[in-house]
């Protein structure tokens, strides 16, 4: 083995390299210092996506008409017709104003107490002034009267008479039933519509009354 190392050392010839000098610069520990960071890089904002183009539409070439299209006569053009004028019809006759008889005189028209015819379930009104000659006030009163009197129904005919008293502003005071029906819930129901028809509008000023007096008969 050792002849055969010989053999192969000698069969190759050694090259020898002249080793090569390199200068080397010494520094101390603290001169060293670290490399500042780089700032942070942003990323690159992303590319503006193309805006979408907007291509018109081919215009389309009206087709020709053939030759053996027939032509339609002219539109003629349609006048309206005037309309005629409102014609007018003749109203609903209006019915007479029933006028209230003065003081002192009742529906009947005979002399009497002082007093007014009624309406729509009341009649035979009497004052207990009679000085007091104010119709339209009267027929005011009833009209308030009726509308807030509404007769339960019964067989029997019954009439109930209230009498009350209405104050310088119209409330209505002390109301009793003078004559009674014979059936309470009547005279109940024509003592509710004189609680409801208060206040009455107040009397004219031209009545130097304190109060005026009534009695009120309901049909």
């Amino acid at each position: 083995m050792l002849a055969a190392i010989l053999v192969s050392a000698l069969a190759r010839p050694v090259r020898y390299i002249a080793p090569r000098a390199v200068a080397v610069r010494l520094l101390s520990a603290g001169s060293l210092r670290p490399a500042p960071p780089s700032p942070p890089t942003e990323p690159a904002p992303p590319p503006a996506a193309p805006k979408p183009k907007i291509e018109k539409p081919p215009v389309e070439e009206a087709p020709k008409p053939s030759k053996n299209a027939l032509l339609l006569p002219p539109k003629k053009e349609t006048r309206k017709k005037p309309t005629p004028p409102p014609v007018s019809r003749p109203g609903r006759a209006s019915e007479p104003a029933v006028s209230l008889p003065s003081s002192g005189e009742e529906a009947g028209g005979t002399p009497g107490p002082a007093g007014a015819g009624g309406t729509a379930g009341i009649g035979n009104l009497k004052l207990d002034q009679a000085d007091f000659k104010y119709p339209v006030y009267i027929e005011r009163l009833v009209q308030l009267i009726s509308m807030n009197w509404f007769k339960p129904a019964q067989t029997v005919q019954t009439s109930p008479v209230v009498h009350f008293q209405i104050e310088r502003d119209g409330t209505i005071t002390d109301p009793r039933i003078v004559t009674s029906s014979g059936l309470p819930f009547v005279d109940r129901a024509a003592l509710r519509a004189v609680y409801a028809s208060s206040p009455l509008p107040p009397l004219p000023a031209e009545y130097g009354g304190p109060h005026l007096g009534i009695q009120v008969v309901f049909e």
